[in-house]
């Protein structure tokens, strides 16, 4: 039950903030200046890091449970989940890196 919940609360951020970058990108002059100017409010630097983090929980709930449900060999699961596992790592270390980028332009 707790990883179900797990993935739909970050499911629904995922949408809330996706939706709000939708809308300023359909309704705003999109430029550099205008994307660093939305960028750089606390709020949206909080949600931005919070996204990417929940993106990463978000999709290690999912990848756990259509490795359960498809993968019948012990071996490749252990594979597949050491090699998530060594990709979600490398994500989490390059993160701080891409939201600088992200925010300092």
């Amino acid at each position: 039950m707790t990883q179900w919940l797990y993935q739909r609360l970050t499911a629904f951020f995922m949408i809330a903030y996706s939706a709000i970058i939708v809308f300023y990108l359909l309704f705003y002059t999109f430029t550099f200046e205008s994307w660093v100017a939305f960028m750089s409010p606390l709020w949206m630097r909080w949600a931005t890091s919070i996204f990417f983090i929940f993106m990463i929980i978000h999709a290690w709930i999912g990848v756990q449970h259509v490795i359960d449900d498809y993968i019948k060999s012990s071996f490749l699961k252990a594979f597949i989940n050491i090699s998530f596992l060594f990709l979600t790592l490398a994500q989490l270390i390059y993160l701080p890196y891409f939201l600088m980028v992200i925010f300092n332009g």
